[in-house]
């Protein structure tokens, strides 16, 4: 038995009438093109009598897919591919990269609850705050936490801004990144960045 499919496998109904469809080790939840994603990664140190596995989770914006960065595909994105992602532990306090282990002889519907309950009360609150483009921006603008790098959080903002035609907050946003990074190699970036979104003041 592998007690790692036995586990997704376990989910699967669980997570279904939340909305998220599976594919592979993801549970995908959809809001017209966007997509959250729900990623159960095994760890290379898994064994056959010990599974240990962690919780990816992102999301994915159909405009920056589109626009930007030529995802063009009916496919469901991978969690790698989503615009903001985290690992489940930066949400559980002082426990920032968490892990589980289930064996082969443990209590698979135990280790399954304890699952469940991360995922309902952690992951799909995160998903469903930023589903939305104006979800995205707006975690993007005020959450510490940026699910990316800082220059990925400056593109994908400031491509949001201009898409839904912001431009107000947008050479906000651009002013005071362009202060913060001044003389660091974010700013040949960014402006880079600009030229393509063919931004303008």
């Amino acid at each position: 038995m592998d007690i790692f499919e036995e586990l997704i496998k376990a989910l699967t109904p669980i997570l279904k009438p939340m909305g998220f469809s599976k594919k592979g080790n993801s549970f995908y939840l959809e809001a017209g093109k966007n997509y959250g994603v729900v990623n159960f990664q095994k760890s290379r140190e898994s064994t056959k009598d010990v599974v240990k596995f962690t919780i990816n989770f992102g999301i994915y914006s159909d405009v920056l897919g589109q626009l930007q960065y030529g995802f063009n595909s009916t496919a469901k994105p991978e969690v790698e591919r989503c615009h903001w992602q985290a690992r489940v532990g930066i949400f559980m306090p002082g426990i920032p990269d968490y892990w589980w282990n289930v064996s082969t002889s443990g209590n698979l519907s135990g280790i399954t609850s304890n699952v469940m309950g991360t995922v309902q009360s952690i992951m799909v609150p995160e998903i469903n705050k930023r589903l939305s483009d104006d979800g995205l921006i707006n975690s993007w603008m005020n959450e510490s936490y940026a699910g990316t790098t800082e220059i990925g959080r400056f593109k994908y903002l400031t491509t949001l801004l201009k898409s839904k035609g912001d431009f107000d907050t947008l050479n906000q946003v651009v002013e005071t990144f362009m202060q913060q990074s001044k003389g660091k190699p974010n700013t040949s970036r960014a402006i880079e960045h600009l030229k393509e979104i063919e931004y303008s003041k």
